[in-house]
């Protein structure tokens, strides 16, 4: 029916038997059971909780393209459909704003949010640079500022894995493997201007360095997108935003889904 019935438990109590009697007879009669604790927890000096909005308008399930995308590459990102969606919106959004920008995603893993990005700048008939950079090797630059990473991780994958999603989707792309950007930034024209970076790196340093290399290169109006800031296991990331805020030159917003978006005012 769509219907999505919430309960809350208290605390880590178990539900009485009346309770389960009437989740089970709503679970055979095709009810939508989501169980949600409202215990908090704190990692360093962040306080997290499972965050669950109430909000049920579904745009994306009337998007034909998006779907069709979605269901070809949702085996090949960590990003759900929310944060793919939203990724899909912003390349419209910012190409309205200049349709000549250049797009950039450091942290491609095997590549499916770049395929997003790159439909989308298909179907808008786009002919911008799409760049994509990862080491494809792992995680890099974690540091004590990070409480879960220490490097290396997410190296389950291969340029050619990445190379196979965005070459069927979109063709002026450009592959810059190794560490953006020490390693890469180099292979990108001094006079090219982005409207949209999606960084999904997962810690403070490698975000702090991509954000210094590419924010006099991005447009007014033009968005960064981090994946991972409101996750407990990327602290780093969430520090790294947190120290943006109150800056006269950007805009921070935490969308509750998970990701932070910076906008350039000026």
């Amino acid at each position: 029916m769509g219907v999505k019935l919430f309960f809350y438990s208290l605390g880590l109590k178990q539900y009485t038997s009346m309770k389960k009697i009437l989740i089970n007879i709503l679970s055979k009669a095709g009810y939508t059971i989501i169980r949600r604790s409202k215990l908090s927890f704190s990692v360093g000096d962040y306080q997290y909780e499972q965050v669950t909005p109430y909000a049920d308008y579904a745009p994306w399930l009337q998007d034909k393209e998006f779907m069709q995308i979605y269901s070809r590459i949702k085996g090949y990102t960590l990003v759900d459909i929310y944060r793919c969606y939203e990724l899909w919106q912003m390349v419209e959004n910012i190409h309205a704003i200049n349709p000549s920008v250049s797009f950039l995603e450091v942290g491609v893993w095997k590549g499916g949010t770049s395929g997003i990005i790159g439909r989308k700048l298909a179907l808008l008939n786009s002919t911008n640079n799409f760049y994509l950079a990862d080491t494809f090797s792992g995680v890099v630059k974690a540091t004590e500022k990070d409480a879960f990473y220490k490097g290396g991780e997410h190296a389950d994958t291969a340029m050619e894995i990445a190379e196979g999603i965005i070459k069927s989707v979109y063709k002026n792309y450009k592959i810059l493997k190794g560490i953006f950007p020490n390693d890469t930034a180099s292979l990108i024209n001094t006079e090219e201007r982005f409207g949209l970076c999606h960084i999904d790196v997962d810690v403070y340093q490698s975000a702090k360095d991509i954000v210094d290399w590419i924010w006099d290169r991005m447009i007014i109006g033009g968005a960064i997108v981090f994946d991972d800031y409101g996750f407990h296991t990327c602290t780093g990331i969430t520090r790294y935003v947190n120290e943006q805020k109150g800056r006269s030159d950007r805009a921070v917003i935490y969308n509750l889904n998970g990701h932070a978006i910076i906008f350039k005012l000026s």
